[in-house]
């Protein structure tokens, strides 16, 4: 495949844009459509597209929700998934290989946000958790703020409930991962290593709140309003 050099985020307007490149160092290529395009900052990511860093190279991505995800060097996600629903936004990723560091906000009712690798599934409700993915497809999870729920992809497999500071990683032959706890030096050295990344999740955290607060006030003042002009209505009738 050629790479197609350029501001590939200026292709497909009438797409859903479920993301973005909001950082990034070095070489980054993103695959769509079986093109391969070199990632710029800024640059939209969509549905299906794959997102891939080189040696020595890093990139972070936002997504819709303000959630945000980190591609250590030599790593590889798909956007495999996103949807809004009546009842939620559902997104999906798929980590094929290297490390990735997933901060999600906290989701309203009814969302989901759901990351699957080749031997695992896991599902957050706002936390911050690492995966690691190696060349034979073990999947390793280590959370380090809220909980997530890891389960096997083979049949009969049972849902593990991750805690914060735990981490737990599953082969592909096996069925049940076995929990164990982080220990003090992988903690502060996850928050040393990770602290700008932190300090970004930390600030769309405070920015999604702050979005819907205002959400919220435009909606109340919206309401008022309708119901002071039905009460001006029922006035001019009862005249």
């Amino acid at each position: 495949m050629s790479i197609i050099v350029g501001m590939i985020a200026l292709s497909l307007f009438n797409a859903e844009v479920p993301a973005h490149i909001s950082y990034m160092v070095g070489t980054v290529h993103i695959e769509r459509g079986g093109q391969l395009y070199s990632g710029v900052l800024n640059a939209k990511l969509y549905v299906n597209d794959i997102v891939t860093t080189k040696d020595e190279s890093e990139c972070e991505i936002q997504f819709s929700n303000y959630s945000l995800v980190r591609l250590d060097p030599n790593s590889s996600i798909k956007i495999e998934r996103k949807e809004e629903t009546e009842t939620g936004v559902f997104h999906r990723l798929f980590a094929s290989i290297g490390s990735i560091i997933t901060k999600v906000t906290k989701l309203n009712q009814g969302d989901e946000y759901e990351l699957r690798t080749e031997t695992a599934q896991a599902f957050i409700r706002g936390t911050t958790f690492k995966t690691d993915v190696d060349t034979a497809g073990t999947s390793a999870f280590s959370v380090f703020e809220g909980q997530v729920a890891v389960k096997s992809l083979l049949e009969g497999a049972k849902e593990l409930l991750l805690d914060q500071n735990f981490k737990s990683s599953i082969a592909k032959d096996q069925l049940s991962p076995i929990p164990d706890q982080l220990s003090e030096l992988e903690i502060s050295e996850f928050n040393n290593v990770f602290k700008d990344f932190l300090d970004r999740g930390a600030a769309l955290d405070e920015l999604k709140k702050k979005m819907e607060e205002e959400k919220e006030k435009l909606k109340e003042d919206i309401e008022g309003k309708k119901d002071d002009l039905l009460n001006k209505g029922k006035g001019l009738f009862n005249k």
